[in-house]
């Protein structure tokens, strides 16, 4: 017997209806409107139940609503389910209008490679950063057949419709598909597409910007970390009116800022420009509590004045101080000795090197971490894309006040994450790296 392939749909959750003056209907869901002319009371009425339930198709057809459902289609309004005997498959769910593919679909296809399937609440979603829906599946057998070898069979009625919806959505492609042989695709890994896509873009349904979400279930985490329980050493305050007086110009600054690998290991840093350049850079010029929430004035600028970034110096040879791991307090203009020159430290200061393409360690390795629940605890979506953002402004000051300084910048592409979590015995859930800062001082008259 052949299985009766079916749907039922609903308004997706989120949307508002209304009456303009006009007389017209119109849904709402921002930045999304669509107008659906004069409707009759008994067609107001059916919105409504489609808004509070999912309504059979064939239902819908006998009450003179297919227009308006066409419409509602195209405009990404409807959750549409597919049963198969009476049991639901999966359901499309669009996060703006159709963006269907036409034609008839291919016989040769394969998930794109950006799909991912994941878990929401107590269901699998499948979704893509590339598509204009996601794909709830209710049914292992929907699961199971994801699969290359499964999306070429046909031999199933539901199968069938599977692949054409999942084609439809632009979570399948065809197995000789350009996704790999265009460098407009090949060039993105799928994380970073998706990384990319979610903190860019505003979804309907997904929770978006600043939000305090958190508020009323985790108190907020305060703007000044524990400290740690090593030796404190008290570092320098520079004179700023002198700095203002003697310092290059900004558009000097700008112009001389170079990236230097080489350091002088015969007269290396000092424990007072250490000093000098974290207070310029990276002190607490105020702290300050508004609805229970800690913010905080540093000399680089931060989104919500949330200032998550803490930064952990690698000291390897600075004249005035011990090797090892520290911890600078912000607060206390001071730093906070984690550990020595661990087998940890040293696989820090060596990726640096490597980082850096560098044939010698850092004098001193500025490895920058986030306490992550200081923004994550705020916003939604995008924080972590705003964590990145600081990191990038904080490295453009530091470069800039080394420049002023006569000292030897690097800004790193990566690190020893492990390294890190290992050496401080942190929750890199809670506190990770976000990046890595080599700074040392100048070899005079060598190349750059």
């Amino acid at each position: 017997m052949t299985s009766q392939i079916e749907e039922s749909v609903r308004i997706r959750p989120g949307v508002a209806g209304g009456v303009a003056p006009d007389k017209s209907y119109y849904l709402l869901s921002w930045p999304y409107s669509t107008g659906l002319g004069r409707l009759s009371t008994e067609q107001q009425a059916l919105l409504h139940r489609l808004s509070q339930a999912s309504v059979p198709v064939k239902e819908l057809a006998e009450l003179d609503f297919e227009a308006h459902l066409s419409l509602l289609r195209v405009g990404g309004w409807l959750h549409v389910t597919v049963t198969c005997d009476g049991r639901d498959l999966y359901t499309v769910e669009p996060e703006g209008p159709e963006d269907s593919r036409v034609g008839e679909t291919p016989a040769d296809l394969a998930l794109s490679r950006f799909a991912i399937a994941r878990r929401d609440g107590t269901g699998v979603v499948l979704e893509s950063p590339r598509s204009w829906c996601r794909v709830r599946l209710h049914d292992s057998r929907a699961l199971a057949w994801l699969g290359p070898s499964r999306l070429a069979d046909d031999d199933v009625p539901a199968l069938r419709r599977l692949r054409r919806d999942l084609w439809a959505c632009g979570l399948a492609v065809l197995q000789a598909d350009d996704e790999d042989d265009r460098l407009s695709t090949s060039q993105w890994q799928p994380h970073e597409l998706w990384f990319h896509h979610r903190s860019r873009t505003h979804l309907p349904e997904v929770p978006h910007g600043k939000s305090a979400w958190a508020a009323g279930r985790f108190a907020a985490p305060a703007a000044h970390r524990e400290p740690f329980d090593g030796e404190v050493v008290d570092l320098a305050r520079p004179d700023l009116s002198r700095l203002r007086a003697g310092d290059p110009s900004l558009t000097a600054a700008l112009e001389q800022r170079r990236s230097i690998r080489r350091h002088d290991d015969a007269n290396p840093l000092t424990a007072a420009e250490l000093g000098e350049f974290l207070y310029r850079c990276a002190r607490n010029r105020d702290v300050y509590r508004s609805n229970g929430v800690d913010h905080v004035s540093r000399p680089y600028p931060a989104g919500g004045a949330m200032h998550e970034l803490e930064i952990y110096p690698v000291i390897w040879k600075v004249s005035g101080l011990e090797q090892g791991l520290y911890h600078y307090d912000p607060q206390h203009h001071r730093l906070e000795r984690i550990c020595g020159a661990t087998l940890e430290v040293r696989r820090l200061l060596r990726a640096a090197a490597a980082s850096a393409a560098a044939d010698q360690e850092p004098q001193v390795l500025l490895v920058i971490a986030a306490r992550f629940g200081r923004v994550m605890w705020s916003y939604q979506s995008m924080a972590y894309s705003l964590i990145m953002k600081h990191v990038g402004v904080l490295f453009q000051t530091m470069y800039l006040v080394a420049t002023a300084m006569g000292l030897a910048p690097c800004a790193l592409g990566g690190g020893d994450a492990a390294a890190f979590a290992a050496a401080t015995r942190l929750d890199a859930m809670e506190e990770g790296t976000v990046g890595e800062f080599a700074l040392g001082s100048v070899v005079r008259g060598a190349g750059r």
